[in-house]
């Protein structure tokens, strides 16, 4: 009779553990960067959308803390307001918010919107004007749907519309092309035309015809808008009307101006933050033991030096887009990086003071300090994922996550510095103390 033989597993090293760890770590930045840049297109009010009993929101930061507005400057337009007749009672709250909601799927989710002195302010940061001006049109247009019978009588509106869809449709030859707008009907609007049995409706939007002759096919209302790339243009500006809400209000300009830039400011009060707080940090290493020698000095300078100059490479070119969340991300990457530094030049002088040669003392030594430098890398990282969907922009994200990938790259770029450094100079002292 056979007997079944049993293998066991052989466990997975420590060093197969680490490359793992490092590889899921690498994937998460990448993911964070990506995501930083092509998603998270929340509105103003962030994860709220997501979770709105969260205590955080754009409306309750302090007015002096522009958390989420560029520090470059820029414009802002104040509007008065009238609610429309059939407007409900929290048509100003819900005007607003469509408002940002507009602003923020065209990009610019760092605008500012709020009430202020019987008006409504929008704030957005320096552009060419021409965009300035399409932004600004499209953000406060009321966008107010009326689809009506041959007699004029009002079937629908923009409330029993779920959502408008453009599309271009060639001839057989496709030398030619007309634009279409569909419009999916509610349940309720189905309903309001089966009991009109209409066949088509005349649309129009706040006051000004899109069609004289919309087709009725089920849940679906459809027109043509024109062949032309404006006609394109328009239809697609009307389906976003449709697909963001109305504004229920009139609005009536009332001052526009420049909003002073506060970069300069603000990114001086950071810096000496960030100056005080490493020589706390290099004052309190030095006298509890952790920082000795000549070569943890030049691996701080190097790894300050070395991240900044990242932080110059990937973030600052994105300077029309700054705000504190910005400074944040740059003050986060270079403490990572000084503390990556410090915690491997400790674990090389702690194997010096072992007996270990240099050379031998820099492998144990980096291998000693990789956990905890890839754990704090892991932890600013996930830091940066959970700011990227608070009230910030995607621009934030963005450098939330450059500024996290700045600092490993650091992280790496200095290992191998020190490493050199180790095998080149031969000299156990200067690391510190040793036996």
């Amino acid at each position: 009779m056979a007997t079944k033989t049993t293998q066991n597993r052989k466990p997975l090293s420590s060093g197969a553990k680490g490359v793992i760890c490092l590889a899921v770590l690498l994937v998460i930045t990448l993911c964070a960067s990506f995501l930083s840049i092509a998603g998270m297109n929340l509105d103003a009010e962030g994860v709220n959308v997501l979770l709105p009993w969260v205590p955080v929101s754009s409306a309750n930061w302090p007015a002096s803390l522009p958390v989420n507005l560029s520090l470059g400057g820029g414009t802002y337009v104040e509007y008065t307001y009238k609610p429309n007749d059939d407007a409900p009672a929290d048509a100003l709250d819900a005007s607003v918010k469509t408002i940002r909601d507009r602003l923020a799927q065209m990009g610019e989710t760092d605008a500012a919107v709020s009430v202020k002195d019987e008006a409504v302010r929008i704030e957005l940061r320096k552009m060419d004007e021409s965009r300035l001006a399409t932004l600004r049109n499209m953000a406060t247009m009321g966008g107010q749907f009326e689809f009506a019978d041959t007699d004029g009588n009002v079937i629908l509106t923009e409330k029993d519309i779920t959502k408008a869809e453009v599309s271009v449709n060639y001839n057989s030859t496709r030398t030619s092309y007309t634009v279409s707008l569909a419009f999916n009907v509610s349940k309720d609007g189905q309903q309001k035309l089966s009991e009109k049995n209409l066949s088509y409706l005349s649309i129009t939007c706040d006051g000004d015809s899109v069609s004289s002759y919309a087709l009725v096919s089920g849940d679906k209302i459809t027109c043509t808008v024109g062949s032309t790339s404006s006609a394109y243009n328009t239809g697609a500006n009307l389906a976003f009307l449709i697909n963001y809400g109305a504004v229920d209000m009139t609005l009536t300009l009332r001052d526009s101006g420049k909003v002073a830039a506060s970069f300069g400011i603000v990114l001086n009060v950071v810096l000496i933050v960030l100056a005080l707080l490493l020589v706390f940090a290099l004052v309190y290493l030095v006298a509890a033991g952790k920082l000795t020698g000549l070569a943890g000095f030049l691996s701080v300078w190097c790894a300050t030096v070395l991240n900044l100059f990242f932080v110059a490479a990937i973030i600052l070119p994105t300077e029309y887009m700054l705000n504190v969340g910005c400074l944040v991300a740059i003050l986060l990457g270079v403490l990572l990086a000084v503390y990556a530094a410090v915690t491997r030049t400790d674990a090389i002088s702690k194997q010096i003071g072992e007996g270990s040669a240099p050379k031998s003392a820099a492998k144990l030594g980096f291998r000693a300090a990789a956990k905890n430098v890839w754990l704090v890398h892991a932890c600013v990282l996930a830091v940066s994922l959970i700011l990227m969907i608070f009230p910030f922009s995607k621009s934030t994200g963005y450098v939330l996550a450059s500024g996290v990938v700045a600092s490993a790259i650091a992280t790496l770029v200095m290992r191998a510095f020190q490493f050199c450094f180790a095998m080149i100079s031969g000299k156990p002292s200067l690391f510190g103390k040793v036996k």
